[in-house]
């Protein structure tokens, strides 16, 4: 299974919300009096009004962009081995989870290949236990001076030559369950499925340049959107000292909330041309089609 990341971009409106708190000092609580007078200029009884202390809060300030949601990745993903499809286990549109199956690839022949490795590999191993048998009673023999040392030695040959090819017969086996695990491809993201473009029967090529799923993460999702030059004061502060700016999605009318997230990041350079900063945000839920958001900081 090959991964290709390619981000696709969506449209967005985009604001922040940012709280700033203003000083204020604190009154006793007191009762004033108002009178009402009617039509006649004659006074009416008196109104009651009664004040609180002021207290120390903040005050919210939007700012507003307009910027592009960005899918964290979008991947495509392709046979990592050749063979006819077989299976196609996902539906267009279907959100899955990493490790969900999505599709197999005919797995028969390199099934027949891993028996044969496993053959291979358990017959070796017997002529590697055979052979260290030999050499130990050869050991044996040589200290008892029955036999000569380049007897021993070649013996000693054998054994190593033996255990290289039982290395060799492993490493075989390892690439056939590979590829046998290959024909079982399966999702490596949790996301949304795109649209099938190859169906069960075709014949379908290792790293082939037409993907058996497109899988766009959504979960979380970014935005980036842009920020006035003259309201980077409101920002900055809060950035610097590593504080969240609170992230609200809006839709177009700015009347229904979409989705929440987090301010991430600020380029590093003002266009010259708009006079704007980019701001990157992340977003937590399931992002459709064109919004707004705002962001706030804490007070």
């Amino acid at each position: 299974m090959h991964n290709e990341i390619k981000p696709k971009r969506r449209p967005i409106f985009a604001a922040i919300l940012i709280a700033t708190a203003l000083g204020a000092g604190a009154i006793g609580s007191r009762q004033i009096v108002l009178r009402a007078a009617d039509a006649r200029g004659q006074g009416a009884g008196a109104v009651p009004v009664s004040t609180v202390a002021v207290k120390l809060g903040s005050l919210d300030i939007y700012i507003d962009g307009i910027g592009t949601v960005i899918p964290t990745s979008t991947i495509s993903v392709t046979s990592r081995v050749v063979g006819e499809l077989t299976e196609v286990d996902y539906k267009e549109g279907q959100i899955v989870k990493k490790g969900d199956l999505l599709a197999v690839i005919d797995p028969r022949p390199y099934q027949a290949t891993l028996d044969q490795a496993k053959g291979q590999l358990a017959r070796d191993q017997a002529m590697l236990r055979n052979a260290q048998l030999d050499l130990a009673r050869y050991q044996d023999a040589y200290r008892q001076h029955a036999i000569p040392e380049q007897q021993l030695a070649t013996q000693q040959s054998t054994v190593d030559g033996d255990a290289g090819i039982v290395q060799l017969d492993q490493g075989n086996l390892e690439s056939a369950q590979v590829n046998m695990d290959y024909t079982r491809i399966v999702s490596p993201i949790d996301g949304r499925v795109g649209l099938r473009q190859v169906d069960p029967g075709n014949i379908v090529q290792a790293n082939g340049t037409v993907p058996l799923a497109t899988i766009t993460q959504l979960q979380p999702i970014t935005v980036i959107f842009t920020i006035a030059e003259d309201s980077l004061s409101d920002v900055l502060p809060a950035v610097g000292l590593g504080q969240p700016l609170r992230v609200l999605a809006l839709d177009r009318s700015q009347e229904k909330q979409l989705a929440t997230g987090t301010l991430l990041t600020l380029d590093t350079q003002v266009d010259p041309t708009t006079g704007t900063v980019k701001a990157r945000a992340a977003l937590t839920t399931r992002r459709t089609s064109s919004t707004r958001t705002n962001s706030s900081m804490p007070g």
